[in-house]
């Protein structure tokens, strides 16, 4: 027996046909996968039964409502079973509604702690004038004269003298030797800084991190290798515990050492806690995102996906104006950090990814979030009374069948390319298929057009007072450019498709930090540098979503998870790059120039999505 699989209907192959496919019902979407074992296929895309069930072929709820609106004059409820983009979930869900926009809009907000947290660390370190500190027999001698008469132009070294023989008394040094410039110099011990802030200290000048003590790249480091092991293990975690308590619990996390960071003691129990916050901060990161994008269907998984990153862009400016109020590091880690565990108020109602219930078998929990996204929707009375019936039949059977055999070989067709990669019965191993033969290739390429694509992006975010002018104002006026850069790509995205976009996002900023080479002003390299990192943050954007689309639901989030570990990598080579501009003040933006070349040739050798 065969039947012709159309959209919306349920198909019985005995020949093995790879349309309609279970991996097609979890990724959200119409994917092509390799037919499964000889075995009838059953496969559900939609949910038009009628053809098929003799006790589905009485008039439904929304046939009814459907027939009232024609006798009254008003348009038919439009049949999402018919739209090529649909799926299980989006025929009772629908792409984009009141529910879906209330929750993607607050999960939006989860991308600014932890933008704040990575980008706050500029100000928190921002550089101050500094010299060796001053005797308290000599503390009311004038700054500039103790600079010129007792140490080197860089402040690091002092004259090798014994300073308590030495006293100042009207105006007068007392002791002071004749021939103190034959005498060597010794590094200082401690530092005073300019008080062009008052009171408010920098990190660099609470821990006088200066001279040989200049350890900041070491530092931001330190956030940055807990943000690579978070991308990988969040994925993992997410796609085992689920999206929500993930989600909430890294935020916990996030804040509340976020909060005790502003009381460190010392650098030690800084670094370390900045990689607590680095994993959690990571985490919060991805999954809000992934957690976004299966919230939603057709077009939309692309708008929304882009405009999920819509606020990194706005907490640069926000961090700028913030930044300038508060001066004092401590004060401003506690600014962005326990605000945000108001955001714990909605944990009771934050919905779990519906997509991932399935994949699950939760059945119990997506019927009563579908029961209450109609309700807050108004369109409980078109919802199915046996709407039940087609979200069981598009359960895996690795998750309900009781055999274990049965359900190993389940498993292993669900996995793309039938791979066996189960490690339990109900629990894909999720390294196994994102390296299967249908998507090793797919991998490869996306670690390295992630890589490639922070090196520019943070390369310049982080590092772009690095070019001069004033920090403030470049991070504001960037924010602001980048925030309508992404607002445009959306426009471009759905105008050229998203690969072809990507790949024009990656050439222009690489031909942009090349360039730097013929300008000769640095207001030239200024402008370039500022433009390359506008149009890399839409690509910064549009790359999530991206790769959130080459995976299935079972392992989307460790996909997108693998990405970021290219990123975190990419994050921890960044403090070590601009350090080559010692040798050649344009040799960072070169290596940029080429990070974009390598990574536009990477996204053109990737297969396009819809």
């Amino acid at each position: 027996m065969s039947g012709v699989l159309r959209r919306g209907s349920l198909s019985f192959d005995c020949r093995g046909s790879n349309r309609g496919s279970l991996e097609a019902n979890l990724y959200g979407g119409y994917r092509e996968t390799r037919p499964g074992p000889k075995t009838p296929e059953i496969s559900v895309i939609a949910l038009d039964f009628r053809r098929y069930s003799e006790d589905l072929k009485k008039p439904s709820t929304d046939e009814v409502s459907n027939n009232k609106e024609l006798h009254s004059g008003d348009p038919p409820a439009r049949d999402l079973s018919q739209d090529v983009d649909s799926d299980v979930i989006s025929n009772f869900l629908g792409h984009y509604t009141r529910w879906s926009f209330l929750w993607t809009l607050l999960l939006c907000l989860f991308q600014l702690p932890t933008t704040f947290h990575l980008f706050m660390f500029v100000f928190q370190t921002a550089s101050k004038d500094f010299w060796c500190a001053r005797p308290d027999n000599l503390s009311h001698m004038s700054i500039p004269e103790w600079r010129n008469l007792s140490q080197t132009p860089n402040g690091c070294n002092i004259l090798d003298l014994d300073y308590e023989q030495v006293s100042y008394e009207n105006n007068q040094l007392i002791n002071w030797p004749a021939n103190a410039s034959n005498f060597g110099y010794r590094k200082c011990q401690h530092f005073e800084f300019s008080d062009e802030d008052g009171s408010a200290k920098t990190l660099v000048q609470e821990f006088e991190l200066v001279c040989e003590r200049n350890i900041l790249s070491l530092v931001e480091t330190c956030f940055l290798v807990g943000a690579a092991a978070g991308a990988v293990l969040s994925g993992w975690i997410s796609d085992r515990f689920g999206r929500r308590h993930t989600l909430m619990a890294f935020v916990t996390i996030q804040s509340v050492f976020g909060g005790i960071l502003a009381f460190s003691t010392s650098v030690a129990m800084f670094m370390s806690l900045r990689v607590i916050i680095g994993f959690a901060s990571m985490t919060v990161t991805v999954v809000s995102f992934v957690l976004v994008v299966e919230l939603v269907s057709g077009k939309w998984r692309t708008v929304i996906g882009i405009l999920n990153i819509l606020p990194v862009a706005i907490s640069y400016v926000l961090s700028a104006g913030l930044a300038y109020l508060i001066r004092d590091w401590r004060h401003l880690q506690l600014a962005i950090s326990w605000p945000w565990l108001i955001m714990l108020s909605i944990w009771f109602w934050l919905p779990e990814s519906p997509r991932w219930l399935l994949a699950q078998g939760r059945l119990d929990e997506l019927c009563l979030l579908i029961e209450r996204a109609a309700r807050m929707n108004g369109t409980t009375g078109s919802l199915p009374h046996n709407y039940r019936k087609t979200l069981e039949a598009a359960v895996p059977r690795a998750v309900t069948s009781p055999n274990p055999e049965q359900a190993g070989e389940e498993a292993k067709t669900a996995v793309p390319g039938g791979e066996e990669g189960a490690d339990s019965p109900s629990h894909v191993n999720p390294l196994r298929v994102v390296f299967s033969a249908k998507y090793w290739r797919t991998t490869c390429l996306t670690l390295v057009i992630w890589l490639t694509l922070i090196i520019i992006y943070f390369g310049l975010t982080l590092h772009l007072s690095n070019l001069g002018g004033n920090i403030y104002i470049n991070s504001a006026v960037a924010g602001t450019v980048e925030a309508v850069s992404i607002c445009i790509s959306i426009v471009v995205v759905l105008k050229f498709g998203i690969r072809k976009s990507l790949i024009g996002y990656m050439l222009l900023p690489g031909l942009c930090c090349l360039g730097t080479n013929l300008v000769k002003d640095q207001t030239g390299v200024i402008a370039l540098a500022t433009i390359a990192k506008c149009l890399i943050g839409a690509n910064n954007a549009i790359i999530p979503t991206y790769t959130a689309m080459q995976y299935p639901t079972i392992v989307r989030n460790f996909g997108v998870g693998l990405g970021n570990l290219a990123s975190g990598i990419a994050l921890i080579l960044v403090p070590f790059l601009w350090q080559l501009e010692h040798i050649d003040a344009l040799l960072p933006l070169n290596i940029m120039g080429v990070c974009g070349l390598v990574g536009a040739v990477a996204i053109s050798l990737m297969k396009d999505v819809e």
